[in-house]
């Protein structure tokens, strides 16, 4: 028999950041699918993929539809939009990019695409579910306007912008949830605390191995079990998770990117501080320095200076 309660969607939906990945689609075993499915006692089709994006869910995810599926979760959008390339850009410091028109793409993206490719995958799970619960799910916020990470570099200019982003995100998934007939659960109002830097922290900042960077940890991905099981019309219990038959779908890696440290060694990195007055030479060597994490302070001190370079460019430019 095949399992009722199909999981769809992004590495949000596939434990990234909450566990040890199995495969090239991470799929953790403490993703917030598996903690739903322990808590309500229904056996799991598990198809969000890391790196998924609507065609993805599409071309691989749907099959395990079926009309015995009594319940459907989805998360997805954010690789629709672009956003690891934003965060890419944006944890660049500010003598490598200007990372305002990336953001005007994603945002453009969100607002001109993305409604009506989730209007078109939100049909096509009516379509092989007919009878399904479906909660669709959006994303919190990261940060809470501090970064507090060595050698990433998002200014306050640029957490505000993609805090707007998210929550413009919200707006769309919540209105394509509303016209499905489906469940909306909107996290950033239980992830509020629990940001990246935050000293209670339901998400990762940058994170070994980087995959996991911006994802929900084990606290933010039991945050997330909770809110879907509550959409779900289920409640927590006190007795033990029961035990579950879990099916994994397609191990096929979806085609959005993941995240990536800035190359302060890069032609971008070293021409950019030539032409914004810095010492390219002295750029290099405190790259060099600030990756060295057996030289203990001297590392740390290398990777204040370029910090407080990057907060210089940033006066220079006006932001």
């Amino acid at each position: 028999m095949a399992p009722s309660y199909v999981a769809l969607g992004d590495s949000y939906a596939a434990g990234v950041g909450g566990g040890a990945g199995q495969g090239a689609c991470w799929r953790a075993a403490e993703g917030y699918p598996v903690q739903v499915a322990r808590t309500l006692g229904v056996d799991l089709a598990y198809q969000a993929c890391l790196g998924a994006t609507i065609r993805d869910v599409e071309r691989t995810q749907l099959a395990a539809l079926g009309p015995e599926t009594s319940h459907v979760s989805l998360t997805v959008g954010g690789n629709d939009i672009g956003f690891v390339p934003v965060l890419i850009e944006c944890a660049k410091p500010a003598w490598m990019v200007d990372s305002n028109p990336v953001i005007d793409r994603a945002l453009e993206l969100l607002r001109t695409d993305l409604p009506a490719r989730l209007s078109g995958l939100l049909g096509r799970i009516r379509s092989g579910a007919p009878t399904a619960e479906l909660v669709l799910t959006a994303y919190p916020v990261l940060f809470n306007g501090t970064d507090c990470n060595a050698l990433t570099f998002f200014s306050p200019h640029e957490m505000d912008r993609l805090e707007t982003g998210v929550g413009e995100l919200a707006e769309v998934v919540g209105s394509a949830a509303g016209a499905a007939g489906a469940r909306f659960v909107d996290p950033r109002g239980d992830f509020d605390g629990h940001a990246v830097c935050d000293e209670q922290e339901w998400l990762n900042g940058v994170a070994w191995p980087l995959e996991e960077s911006y994802h929900p940890n084990a606290e933010g991905h039991a945050a997330y079990a909770r809110l879907v099981v509550a959409a779900f019309g289920g409640e927590e219990s006190a007795t033990p998770p029961r035990e579950v038959r879990i099916v994994h779908g397609p191990d096929s890696r979806g085609e959005a990117p993941t995240f990536s440290l800035p190359d302060l060694l890069s032609h971008e990195s070293l021409d950019g501080a030539r032409r914004h007055g810095l010492d390219p030479e002295h750029v290099a060597d405190l790259a060099r320095r600030a990756e060295n994490t057996a030289r203990g302070e001297d590392a740390e001190a290398a990777r204040a200076e370029l910090h407080a370079l990057d907060r210089l460019v940033r006066e220079r430019l006006g932001g």
